[in-house]
């Protein structure tokens, strides 16, 4: 029986093309995984230039005041650590996300080097399981104050300070005003180093 050539080739090209489209598809779900996995990526907050930085409208401000909790449940108000005559950073974050615990080590030394000169920090995870939270607080030794309230991207710090994506961070004066939106950690150095000493 005699097929014409141009069948035969039909269902090989056929197959080719549906790979492609399954390659496609895979490559598609990776990257919205990725996204949502943890969003650090341009549309949800990462690599945002300065002009696009959603936090960059409460620079001049006065922080607004959130209560949260600690690790023992008991409730705690940012207002307790900000606005007390020290320079306080304010971080968000979360044991999930592996850009934050990339940079945390240097924000240890930075908070080891100027603590005692008067600087501080906050940190306000993202977390939503307290045993995830306490865990990477404790391996990576952050010993600062912790404060969250375990709904993950639903927290009201996120409403509040119109968080995108983390890492990020506010910076504030000993009196209580907000100077700078997510500051790379070189440029917090120069910072404290300009307004504590080295």
């Amino acid at each position: 029986m005699f097929i014409p050539k141009i069948f035969v080739s039909l269902p090989s090209k056929y197959l080719m093309i549906t790979i492609e489209m399954k390659k496609q598809f895979i490559l598609c779900l990776m990257a919205l995984a990725w996204v949502f996995a943890c969003p650090v990526m341009a549309s949800t907050g990462a690599n945002v230039e300065d002009d696009e930085d959603p936090m960059q409208v409460f620079v001049g401000r006065q922080y607004t005041d959130l209560q949260l909790k600690d690790f023992n449940g008991q409730t705690h108000r940012l207002s307790e650590y900000v606005g007390k005559g020290k320079w306080v950073l304010i971080d968000f974050w979360a044991s999930w996300c592996g850009p934050c615990r990339e940079e945390l080590p240097d924000l240890v030394k930075i908070y080891e080097a100027f603590h005692n000169n008067g600087f501080d920090v906050v940190g306000i995870s993202l977390d939503d399981e307290v045993e995830a939270w306490q865990k990477a607080v404790k391996k990576m030794k952050l010993s600062w104050h912790h404060l969250s309230d375990l709904k993950g991207w639903d927290s009201k710090a996120v409403e509040t300070y119109k968080v995108f994506g983390i890492p990020t961070n506010l910076l504030v004066n000993p009196k209580g005003k907000i100077v700078a939106s997510n500051i790379e950690l070189e440029n917090l150095i120069d910072k404290l180093n300009e307004v504590l000493g080295e």
